[in-house]
């Protein structure tokens, strides 16, 4: 194996891992309309931050929840040529997609500011659709397993807008249940035993209202669960994405039922930063984290993707081998770390757990009848 290239942006990605500038924050649901016919775009949800006695938001650094990843890159820092050919296949495959992302990164960096510099120009008629491909094209796409991945169907069938003539290969997304949550992802990624990650790319240039997790003015620290003072459509980026990953991981269970665990994650991507939101479909436990810039804004034109933005990216992509999740957890962490996303759907419950779809086309129309309708259709109820 011939030596690697990464050496150094894995030593910036770490430091900047190991100072907790990526933390997630434990959603707590308060309410949510997924007991009913609902898309992910109607997806609805209350929502708060797990908090201490003092009212201090709790968090989790991603070095917790990815503490097998960060340590074999610890190790990976000191290991030779021969350490790294023994390394276990699965491993060994993931820090080579990593090697060969960085061999071209500046071609996939000048890719991707093609097609974003694009929203600056009416006449480019840039659509959401373009920005997904590129990024799972010049970037998504390059770092997951086997560097391969599958866009919504119903997306406009057209290349890569940079110039590279690229198409994507589409395919059926739809999962969920026409009863309960239900709808598509933007992207499916390859993953590791079976289990794949999901990302949706989202236009808008500034993102949802954010809740800082200590007092210091660092953007960086923020997470965004504040339901304040921004617009109503920002919100509800957020809550789409609660909805789409939980649901996804209630699927991942169903069909991987024997797996030791279901912590899934799904990457809310926007054109300058990202999230990442996940949900252990065992333990019903929802995290989101905090905003994570893409791109090295010094100089705006020439802007490059940052090491830390790229080691995160691939490590939640790898998850299946470097998500260390909640599997060393006491089981009163577990209890106080609950969503709550069982309890609100009651009964329901037994269509999340056994019945929802996986990769359909579509889902049958539930028609909703208004009060006047039900009223016309119903029987006097007769109190004696």
């Amino acid at each position: 194996m011939e030596s690697l290239t990464t050496e150094k942006r894995i030593t910036d990605g770490l430091r900047f891992l190991e100072d907790k500038n990526v933390r997630f924050a434990v959603v707590k649901l308060i309410s949510c309309n997924g007991v009913e016919s609902n898309s992910f775009i109607d997806a609805r949800c209350g929502f708060e931050v797990l908090q201490e006695n003092n009212k201090v938001p709790s968090f989790l650094p991603f070095t917790v929840m990815f503490e097998k990843g960060v340590s074999f890159l610890k190790r990976l820092e000191n290991a030779n040529s021969e350490g790294i050919e023994q390394l276990q296949y699965t491993i060994k495959e993931a820090l080579l997609c990593l090697d060969k992302f960085y061999a071209t990164k500046g071609k996939n960096e000048s890719s991707l500011r093609k097609v974003l510099d694009m929203r600056q120009d009416e006449k480019s008629a840039i659509t959401e659709t373009d920005i997904t491909i590129a990024f799972a094209e010049h970037l998504l796409g390059k770092l997951a397993p086997d560097k391969s991945y599958t866009l919504d169907s119903r997306k406009e069938k057209k290349s890569c807008r940079c110039g590279c003539k690229k198409e994507p290969t589409y395919s059926c997304t739809g999962i969920g249940h026409e009863l309960m949550w239900h709808g598509f992802v933007d992207i499916v990624f390859s993953s590791h035993q079976g289990i794949p990650a999901i990302a949706n790319a989202v236009m808008e240039k500034e993102e949802i209202t954010s809740v800082k997790l200590d007092e210091e003015d660092d953007e960086q620290n923020e997470v965004l669960l504040d339901r304040g003072t921004k617009t109503e459509e920002k919100k509800h980026t957020l809550e789409q994405a609660f909805a789409q990953t939980i649901v996804f991981s209630l699927v991942q269970k169903q069909r991987h039922p024997d797996s030791l665990d279901h912590m899934v994650p799904n990457i809310v991507i926007y054109p300058e930063k990202f999230e990442i939101v996940m949900y252990d479909a065992d333990n019903d436990i929802l995290l989101c984290s905090n905003s994570i810039f893409l791109f090295n804004l010094d100089l705006p034109e020439n802007r490059t993707l940052t090491n830390e933005a790229v080691v995160i990216l691939w490590m939640v992509l790898h998850y299946r081998i470097f998500c260390s999740g909640f599997n060393n957890a006491s089981h009163e962490v577990l209890e106080r770390c609950k969503s709550n996303f069982k309890k609100l759907v009651g009964s329901r419950w037994d269509i999340y757990s056994n019945s929802l779809k996986y990769c359909v086309s579509g889902f049958p129309f539930i028609k909703k009848w208004s009060v006047n309708e039900l009223l016309r259709r119903g029987h006097q109820l007769h109190l004696y």
